[in-house]
């Protein structure tokens, strides 16, 4: 579009795009400065030698560990991006490598048929198992680190006790009778489908009471970790399930399947929630975020894809043509401010991860698209004036997405993870720390004549609906009701501020 004169600039701080106004009645939308350049995302480009599948951040976010196609792994300094350790036991492609919640160790998995345990600070290898009679697919730790589960192509995901290796369980599905008779081989060159019965991830949920599974006969599955029994199966993928992981409070599961799409299930009631068209061509990666805002896909068109939970727009696409092959594998850093992906290009990149800004740039972007177009019978006159009203129709979508954002950020962050510091016997107050808010302040007025009672009672707390809200780009809890069982009598009522 030809930008004139008298045309008028209409520019939201958290839109990311630039709205151009003519006097003569056309309108036009056009980037802002970098909010579509790829690169402008990009952080750093680690170049290898080999195609990469598999990628995963240390538990403090300082390292990474890579794998691919040949025999070592790679642990990266994520400040430097420097190698620090190769670990060596493989004797063919490394599919998955994992680090231990508690950062003491990492699990391997590979074409090799190994589950490989390693210690994450030397290097050296613990423990090698060769149950799986085909390759590992997918390795897993426990939250509490104390369990080892491995995703395989021969239909079965194994659970071990992680320091003595002793074997828990085999989970599989029931056999299919329609299950090829010759299963697809391994491919080096792609990665490739065509086995119904195989079982291509496995996860922990948050709380550990659930193992995650997916198939390729299309289903999720979760299976209770007291009982090792099938607890229910998530079923509307049409094509083969590729990943599948639990958002940080357990309450929602991503999946990424062959169909294309990646689904957002809610678990309590085992209903996709929300359908993401996610790419072109396959889902072979999904993460979500560590506050559970944003999901993450990358798949077999090379895009590196962000997903609003709340609002399950499109947020960035982060890669453009930046990968010059399939993505095979991403995490988010513990932090959330970055992403890491790895593909059969060789590389790992680690991107700028959209902040809140940028979500409701999105969805302002995406609804004012569809208000400023043209009615088919709406007169030109009313058009225009209806265009004129264009800056306070922004802010009004501004405001709509902004809202939509805070009612829905309690959803799947875990943000009651509070922990009871010191009390003030003065002030009346007991300080709290979040894991969620590391950088925010919290306290809870409690009598002194409650105050023992309440630290006894505190692990058994329940609480109502938080409140949250947006300042200097960032949401943050401001205030929660806290119900607090007595040692007899009814529960105490408090609340707990920012």
């Amino acid at each position: 579009m030809r930008l004139t004169a008298s045309s008028t600039l209409l520019r939201t701080a958290a839109l990311g795009v630039v709205l151009f106004h003519s006097t003569a009645g056309a309108y036009a939308q056009m980037a802002a400065p970098d909010a579509d350049a790829n690169s402008s995302w990009l952080r750093t480009d680690i170049k290898t030698k080999a195609a990469l599948l598999g990628v995963d951040y240390s538990p403090d976010g300082k390292r990474l560990v890579a794998c691919g196609l040949g025999r070592d792994i790679v642990v990266y300094d994520a400040a430097t991006q420097q190698p620090v350790l190769t670990l060596k036991g493989h004797t063919d492609d490394v599919v998955s490598a994992k680090f231990s919640p508690n950062g003491r160790y990492i699990a391997s998995g590979g074409v090799d048929r190994a589950l490989i345990l390693w210690d994450a600070i030397t290097g050296e290898l613990i423990r090698k198992n060769t149950d799986h009679k085909d390759y590992v697919r997918d390795v897993a730790f426990s939250p509490d680190s104390k369990y080892l589960a491995s995703a395989g192509w021969d239909g079965q995901a194994l659970v071990f006790e992680t320091f003595s290796g002793q074997r828990l369980a085999s989970l599989k599905a029931p056999a299919l009778a329609d299950a090829p008779p010759v299963p697809a081989a391994y491919d080096r060159a792609k990665t490739t489908k065509g086995r119904i019965g195989n079982v291509t991830s496995v996860a922990f949920s948050p709380d550990g009471t659930e193992v995650l599974t997916a198939s390729g006969d299309h289903m999720l599955r979760i299976w209770d970790t007291a009982t090792w029994a099938p607890k229910m199966v998530l079923a509307g993928h049409t094509d083969e399930v590729w990943d599948a992981r639990y958002a940080p409070n357990g309450k929602y599961i991503v999946s990424g399947a062959w169909d294309n799409t990646a689904r957002i299930w809610e678990t309590k009631t085992q209903r996709t929630v929300r359908v993401l068209p996610a790419h072109v061509s396959d889902v072979w990666a999904t993460s979500f975020s560590p506050d559970g805002q944003l999901v993450a896909t990358g798949g077999g068109d090379r895009k590196v894809r962000i997903w609003d939970v709340v609002t399950g727009m499109l947020v960035q696409d982060l890669s453009g043509d930046l990968h010059t092959a399939e993505v095979e594998n991403l995490v988010f850093s513990p932090d959330g401010n970055s992403l890491a992906s790895v593909s059969r290009d060789g590389t790992l990149k680690i991107w700028k991860v959209p902040g809140t800004a940028v979500r409701i740039g999105a969805y302002v972007q995406y609804n004012f698209e569809k208000w400023s177009r043209k009615g088919e019978f709406e007169k030109t006159a009313e058009f225009d004036a209806r265009m004129a009203r264009s800056p306070d129709q922004l802010k009004a979508f501004q405001q709509e997405g902004l809202n939509l954002i805070l009612k829905g950020y309690g959803n799947a962050a875990d943000w009651s993870n509070f922990t009871l510091k010191e009390y003030n016997a003065d002030t009346e107050y007991y300080a709290l720390s979040s894991a969620l808010f590391p950088t925010a302040s919290f306290r809870v007025k409690v009598a002194p004549r409650e105050a023992e009672q309440f630290r006894s009672n505190f692990a058994r707390v329940s609480y109502g609906t938080p409140i949250f809200t947006y300042g200097g780009g960032n949401i943050q809890l401001d205030n929660v009701s806290a119900s607090v069982p007595g040692t007899s009598g009814p529960a105490r009522q408090y609340t707990i501020v920012r």
